[in-house]
């Protein structure tokens, strides 16, 4: 009988033995697990935080704009001369958010030096829509008056006290080369597009550029006949 008990009590104490055993090692497969998830969340996180942007860049049309794409227009370069700007339009590829579309813009077009300088509508100053010296669609001698006397309104002398661009929102005034006047709000020039002209002579409008200034006449555009 002592015998008996004996194993009983040593059974009962191996049970326990076993069963403190398994505890701490549930604890210690629960703290491993624990630290399994955090160490791979954030391994997951720094992965998402760094491949996001790219899968963006990828797939959002903004990312994938055809900055360097040239739009065909209806105009040839014998629809333009050296004495005035002409106002008109051709149709912009946009890639505005995850919509692409063609929309109207419109644009003053001159002959100087060879080349042809097309000028955006968009003032410099903060942004307003110019308006150009025209009559019934047809272009006309400069007749915004700034203020200034004859000889000190562009950078050609010949044109005189008005400037053939106005812009109605803060009074910035330009020639017919887009120049900015000395007294107007507007920073620089107004912006001109690349162009290039194919074989059957017609006008492809790219990005625009900036120009100042202390060079307005930089064109890197092609030269026309």
């Amino acid at each position: 009988m002592w015998r008996s008990e004996g194993k009983r009590k040593a059974m009962t104490d191996h049970k326990k033995a076993t069963s403190l055993e398994l505890g701490n090692d549930s604890k210690g497969l629960t703290r491993r697990q624990f630290l399994t998830y955090v160490l791979g969340g954030t391994g997951a996180f720094m992965a998402s935080t760094v491949m996001t942007p790219l899968l963006i860049s990828s797939a959002d049309p903004l990312h994938r704009s055809a900055g360097g794409s040239y739009a065909k227009t209806s105009w040839k370069v014998s629809d333009f001369d050296d004495k005035l700007p002409k106002h008109v339009t051709y149709l912009q590829h946009i890639d505005d958010g995850w919509n692409s579309q063609d929309k109207p813009n419109d644009v003053y077009v001159i002959k100087y030096q060879k080349k042809l300088m097309i000028m955006s509508h968009v003032c410099t100053h903060l942004g307003c829509h110019v308006k150009g010296s025209t009559h019934n669609g047809k272009s006309i001698a400069p007749e915004y008056s700034d203020g200034l006397k004859a000889g000190s309104v562009s950078y050609d002398p010949n044109i005189g006290p008005k400037s053939w661009f106005f812009c109605p929102c803060h009074g910035s005034h330009y020639d017919n080369y887009g120049v900015n006047t000395p007294n107007s709000p507007a920073p620089r020039p107004l912006d001109l597009y690349q162009y290039k002209v194919d074989s059957d002579g017609y006008v492809w409008v790219g990005p625009s550029f900036k120009r100042y200034d202390n060079n307005w006449e930089h064109n890197p555009n092609p030269e026309v006949d």
